[in-house]
């Protein structure tokens, strides 16, 4: 593991044991492709969930695969919402999708 990760560890439970890690990535830090308003946004927002993925945030071992599963949760949440006001939630995520892609081109 300490040739593959920056950092991991284990948790015990009652009845069982959690290895946990986070892979070595070449970034200078957690918080090194915070490089637009987009990721600052979803930061802030997953900061709101108590789910920050900052270092200079406390963190506990699983902090980033929370984080991820929480990003998750709150996109099926904003599914829901359109829904619910009458929107097409396939097409906003679609629509999403292509303005995430379009970014990524702009950027590189």
């Amino acid at each position: 593991m300490d040739a593959l990760a920056d950092r991991w560890g284990v948790v015990l439970r009652a009845d069982s044991k959690v290895t946990w890690c986070e892979p070595t990535t070449g970034l200078r830090s957690s918080v090194d492709h915070v490089d637009g308003p987009q990721v600052a946004r979803a930061e802030a927002l997953l900061g709101l969930l108590g789910l920050s993925v900052r270092e200079d945030v406390q963190r506990g071992p699983l902090t980033v695969a929370h984080a991820e599963e929480a990003a998750i949760d709150m996109i099926a949440d904003l599914l829901h919402w359109l829904r619910a006001h009458g929107c097409d939630p396939d097409g906003a995520l679609d629509r999403a999708q292509a303005n995430f892609e379009a970014e990524l081109l702009e950027a590189a």
